[in-house]
């Protein structure tokens, strides 16, 4: 059987956006169709395959990050400025961090930071892929409140 990926090699894949299930199973060489979560027993073959793989831990996912002189709003998928398009928003207003996810112009979950490093906690949290779940990390909000998803 293959072994984990380097640390080095988990961050490519996850920074390339690919599906880590199916990559796991392709990785370790077993059967494509088990990607289909709507069989019974898949969900739970490709979460296996994933941990073979994906060894990583928060720790590894930020020193990567900084390795590579990227900060967390810096990852594909996040727009910076405010704007009329479909996505993941995180805008600096003075002295505060807003992230928010926008559809048809109007946004439908949003969390406001005063601590940068907290919002940018939320920023790696919703850049995981759900496979990885477990690494994700509780934040403080602005008002107080502890969350990990929006």
């Amino acid at each position: 059987m293959s072994s984990p990926l380097s640390i080095a090699e988990q961050m490519q894949v996850l920074q390339s956006d690919a599906d880590v299930a199916a990559f796991a199973l392709q990785h370790l060489g077993l059967p494509s169709d088990w990607r289909d979560t709507n069989e019974p027993g898949n969900t739970e073959r490709c979460q296996e395959a994933v941990d073979r793989v994906f060894t990583l831990s928060r720790a590894d996912i930020e020193a990567s990050l900084a390795t590579q002189g990227l900060q967390p709003e810096q990852l594909p998928g996040y727009r910076t400025e405010p704007g009329s398009r479909d996505g993941t928003y995180f805008i600096t207003l003075g002295k505060t961090w807003e992230m928010y996810f926008q559809e048809r112009e109007g946004k439908w979950a949003s969390a406001v930071f005063d601590d940068l490093n907290e919002a940018r906690k939320l920023l790696i949290n919703v850049w995981l892929p759900i496979w990885l779940d477990h690494l994700r990390v509780p934040c403080r909000t602005k008002n107080g409140r502890v969350i990990e998803q929006l």
